[in-house]
């Protein structure tokens, strides 16, 4: 009994005494973490021949609400597309906020952005679509997807966001070639 008592207590103690769990940023995860992006090219003709781009912001759509949260996962969404095409060789320059008639806009939806706990573990799970169309016209020159779920015990929403816009931009630039 004294023994089972003695064996409780060491293991409580070195239990209790273990640093608590480190929030690992989404940007230090290996490549198979970020997000993939498809997509398809409407219009390789005005896509190659390029231009100056708008970026937009990614709107709340049917399945995400309007909110704070949401307005920032937009705007890490567009500073990793901003941020990856300014060093990315694309047909494409981003247009400065004082320019008034840019080639072409890119806008976007979060489709989805749900927290849901399921086998007591916390996760969210984040969805855009979005387009790139001629500013004049309207007419959709590339359209893109993308999604995640997010372990919100390890992963910080911003980050991940963030690195979907990456990978956005990414996907922009390989349309290139």
């Amino acid at each position: 009994m004294a023994r089972n008592l003695l064996f409780l207590f060491i293991f409580f103690l070195i239990y209790g005494c273990l640093p608590a769990k480190k929030i690992i940023p989404a940007d230090s995860f290996s490549s198979q973490s970020v997000p993939v992006v498809t997509g398809s090219l409407v219009n390789s003709a005005a896509f190659e021949r390029g231009g100056t781009i708008a970026l937009g912001l990614f709107k709340p759509g049917p399945e995400a609400a309007a909110n704070e949260e949401t307005d920032s996962l937009s705007l890490m969404l567009i500073k990793g597309i901003k941020e990856t095409l300014l060093k990315e060789k694309t047909h494409f320059t981003i247009a400065e906020d004082e320019q008034k008639n840019p080639d072409f806009l890119l806008e976007g939806y979060i489709e989805n952005y749900a927290k849901a706990k399921r086998f007591s573990h916390n996760e969210a799970h984040l969805s855009v679509d979005g387009e790139i169309g001629l500013r004049e016209t309207g007419e959709k020159i590339l359209l893109f997807q993308s999604s995640a779920v997010i372990n919100l015990k390890n992963q910080d929403p911003l980050g991940v966001a963030y690195q979907m816009g990456v990978a956005i931009a990414h996907f922009i630039g390989s349309q290139t070639n």
